[in-house]
This record gives structure tokens, C-alpha cells and sequence, in this order.
């Protein structure tokens, strides 16, 4: 899937200040925007894995005196390495983070961190005030009233990600939160160190994902991670800590509470294959418009074209009805209320699945816009199809819809995931050949930042290492 990757490090907070303080705010804004993480990132679902994450962010909440807020973790069905705290105390990890933990004490740092987020308010102080974004901004009176007064119809808009729910503080906030964090981490028993640790191995796999290195900016939201580090490295050395014994008690246990992990695009939400999108479980296809940029999230899956010039965007239709009566009803509605008429609408049939399109047009501004929209039956569930774009998009944007169809058998086996497992190394065995030995689906590179190894080591007997293997997808339907 054609994602930006999000190379946000972790957003940090303050931990410190008076905690007698008022959350009500704090809990209700919370509550607003946890309901639409479901929505545009979705949740994890592994009971095992996700009771773990909750264990260990329960030890850190024992260690914070006098805050009135019920804290509860999550994970995201995100592959990218990422954790954020919404206000009220909602921690999340996405699934690309979990999958870089080799030790547990790197996963408590993080969420001590997030937690501190929540604690010190500042995403109350400095969080974006719109949660979602508007859709294609494309000018015009008919446009304007396709984007705001029909937003019913387009209720999840293309570009959305992980950085809706996240604030950019100041280097010094950041500088602060990271001193503050790993003494949290330390007064729960764990080795604040490993945020250290965890910072570079998440830089490592941006890096290797992006295959662009991290640069250093003045106008950076974080400080620059061998900076953040070598901070680090000097407050971790004040600290006076004793270990406790982890949730996990070894490598072993954390591996086998990690095995079976999505790495990657999860099939459950469906998958790219170039552009084409294909959702086993809905049994649908649908291939995208050729280098357009493409998003999938829980609610909806589409492309926009690259520079701005139209969009599709696909999404399940909350009703019953079938789609000539949907359609008519737009038509009259629109009508009575904008007193003007489509260009076009009309029942239509796509690969034998029965439907109806309206078709808006718009030279208000100008410059000619056409505006699609279509009701699609399949299986017993109504599909609906919104298109915008300039007019010279329009042949485009119906091709993509006529695109739109039942999945074959031969694509459903097609469609594999890959999982995290782990394996025993033997004695002077290169990445390399332990990879090979054990059909390991990651390059020596990724093997390596995966396992915080540095490419190139010879491993020893009995050591364990994480792997990635690739198995076929089991349609839940």
C-alpha cells in the first residue's frame, strides 16, 4: 500500500508539574477523538498482545501519584513505527512499534513517555483543533456544496493518518519529556536506557522504509535523534533504579507473546497490489487510476491524483436501501435544495452488480469540474462511489468505477500476510543463512534493525531472533 510513512519519533510531555488540576476538559475531548482512531487507523485485534501492553502500562500507572485520569492502551493496526497519547489518558502503539521491541523495558519507556503526554496536558495546549480534514480542494459554488452540505456522503477523506492525532511540541518540551520519561520508565523497574535504544532502532526502520536518512532541521518538530541520544545517555546516568521482573520474564516469552504480529499491510483492512485494492473478507476489487497516491483506513479506501486534480474515494453505504431509490432521493433532495438538476443520473449495471450514478458539473470558477456519484449493490451491500475532479479526469474517474468487481478465487489465494515468529540461532551463523535456514522473509538489513543487531554479526548458539513468515490469508467470510 502506497502510504506516507510517518517518521515521527514519539511526542513526548512534561512530567512534573501540579496535578491538582482540572481533566474534565481534558477526559471529554479524550473521548471525542479515541472514537475516531477506530475509524481512520483501526485497532489491533489480539486479545493476548493487547492484555500484555496493558500489563505493563499498569505497572507505569502505579508509579504517578494523584492524577485523576483512567488510563487505558491500545494498539493500532498501523505498520508504521509510531505512539501517541490522546488527552484523558488514551495510550496507543501501533503494531510497527511492537514489532521492534526485543526487550520490555523499550516498550515502557515508550508508553511512560505517551503517558506523560496525557499527564502534562500538552496536547490539550497544542493539539490540531480538526480532527479530519476537508476533501479535495477544488473551487467552485456546486463543489463547495458536493464538499460540505453532501458531506454525509463522504465521510472519511482520503488523506488521513497517524499525525491527526498527534501535536508538534518544541525541541526543549521534547529535550524535557525525554529526561522526565526514562525516570518514569526507571521508577517502575525498568532500564531507561532502552528508549535510547528504542529511538534508534525506530530511526533505523524509517530510514530503511523511506530510504531516506533522517535529516537535521532547524525547523524540526523533534530534536535530532543522535542529539536525543547522546542527552539521553548523560540523564540516564544520574538515575538510580532497581529492576523488577518484567510482565514478559524472558525473550522467549516476549517473542511468543509477539509471535503471529502483522508486519505490514493486514489483510484484514485489505491490501494494495500496485494500485489495485482487493479485500478478501468483502470479496471486492477495485484498481486505482496508474501513480496516483492511494490511502487505506478502516472506513474507506482511495487515491487522489498527484497533483491535486481529482480523487476517488470508496466507502460502505450506510443503509439498506436499494441503489435506484438512493439515488433518485439525492437527485430530488438536491434539486429542492439547490434548485438545479444533475447532468446526469441514471441506473446503471457494473460487472453484473446493479447500481445507479448522478453526475454534477461546476464552472463557477472558471475552470470546468465534474462530480460523480455511485450506489453499487454486491453481495447484499451497498457500495457508494464518490469522484471529483477537472473535467479532463472524468474518463478516469469512470474507468476506475467501472473497475470495481467481485474478486476471483485465484486473487483471494493470492492474498498472504506476513507475521512475525522467532527462531534459535546456531553457533557463527551469519543473518544471512539464519534466514535463509529458517525461510525468513526480511532482507539482512530489516533482520538486523529488527533484532537490534547490526548487519553483518555472526550470531551465537541459542540466541533468538524474531523472522518474518509468509502465510496464506484465511478469509474470515
Amino acid at each position: 500500500m502506497k502510504k506516507s510513512i510517518v517518521s515521527l519519533i514519539i511526542s513526548i510531555f512534561i512530567f512534573g508539574v501540579s496535578y491538582s488540576q482540572d481533566y474534565s476538559y481534558d477526559k471529554k475531548i479524550g473521548a471525542e477523538n479515541a472514537k475516531q482512531v477506530p475509524l481512520t487507523m483501526g485497532i489491533y485485534n489480539d486479545s493476548v498482545l493487547s492484555a500484555y501492553v496493558t500489563s505493563v502500562g499498569q505497572r507505569l500507572v502505579k508509579q504517578v501519584d494523584n492524577v485523576p485520569l483512567d488510563f487505558n492502551f491500545h494498539i493500532v493496526d498501523m505498520s508504521e513505527p509510531n505512539a501517541f497519547a490522546l488527552p484523558g489518558g488514551y495510550i496507543y502503539v501501533t503494531r510497527g512499534v511492537l514489532s521492534l521491541v526485543n526487550d520490555e523495558s523499550e516498550l515502557a519507556c515508550i508508553m511512560g513517555h505517551e503517558m506523560i503526554h496525557a499527564i502534562e496536558r500538552h496536547s490539550v495546549k497544542q493539539m490540531k483543533k480538526k480532527i479530519l480534514p476537508g476533501i479535495l480542494q477544488i473551487p467552485g459554488a456546486v463543489v463547495g456544496a458536493f464538499n460540505q452540505n453532501l458531506g454525509a456522503l463522504i465521510s472519511a477523506p482520503v488523506q488521513v493518518g497517524s499525525a491527526l492525532f498527534l501535536s508538534s511540541y518544541s525541541r526543549s518540551q521534547e529535550k524535557e519529556a525525554d529526561r522526565l520519561g526514562v525516570d518514569l520508565a526507571a521508577k517502575a523497574g525498568y532500564d531507561p536506557s532502552k528508549l535510547a535504544v528504542m529511538l534508534e532502532s525506530i530511526q533505523k526502520d524509517v530510514e530503511t522504509l523511506t530510504g531516506e536518512e533522517e535529516k537535521k532541521s532547524y525547523f524540526s518538530s523533534h530534536p535530532f535523534t543522535p542529539k536525543r541520544v547522546s542527552y539521553l545517555e548523560k540523564e540516564v546516568d544520574k538515575l538510580e533504579w532497581k529492576p523488577n521482573e518484567p510482565v514478559a520474564g524472558n525473550k522467549e516469552e516476549l517473542y511468543s507473546l509477539l509471535k503471529g504480529l502483522c508486519y505490514a499491510d493486514n489483510p484484514v483492512q485489505g491490501v494494495f497490489k500496485d494500485n489495485q485494492f482487493l479485500h478478501p473478507d468483502m470479496g471486492f476489487t477495485i484498481t486505482f487510476p496508474d501513480k496516483w497516491e492511494t490511502q487505506n483506513i478502516p472506513v474507506a479506501v482511495g487515491a487522489m491524483q498527484p497533483d491535486g486534480g481529482a480523487q476517488v474515494l470508496l466507502q460502505l453505504a450506510d443503509t439498506v436501501a436499494d441503489p435506484d431509490s438512493l439515488g433518485i432521493d439525492f437527485v430530488n433532495k438536491f434539486k429542492k435544495k439547490y434548485k438545479q438538476s444533475p447532468k446526469e443520473n441514471k441506473h446503471i449495471d457494473i460487472n453484473g452488480n446493479p447500481g445507479y450514478m448522478v453526475m454534477l458539473n461546476d464552472n463557477s470558477s472558471g475552470k470546468s469540474v465534474d462530480m460523480f456519484l455511485y450506489w453499487i449493490r454486491m453481495n447484499d451491500i451497498i457500495y457508494n462511489i464518490s469522484g471529483l475532479g477537472y473535467t479532463q479526469y472524468s474518463d478516469t474517474i469512470q474507468s476506475c468505477v467501472q473497475s470495481f468487481r467481485h474478486l476471483t478465487e485465484d486473487e483471494k489465494k493470492g492474498i498472504t500476510s506476513l507475521n512475525l515468529d522467532f527462531a534459535l540461532a546456531n553457533e557463527g551463523e551469519t543473518i544471512d543463512a539464519f534466514s535463509k535456514r529458517t525461510n525468513n522473509k526480511w532482507s539482512e538489513e530489516i533482520t538486523a534493525i529488527m533484532n537490534g543487531l547490526e548487519k553483518g554479526e555472526v550470531l551465537k548458539d541459542g540466541q533468538y531472533l524474531k523472522i518474518a513468515v509468509e502465510i496464506p490469508y484465511i478469509s474470515i467470510k
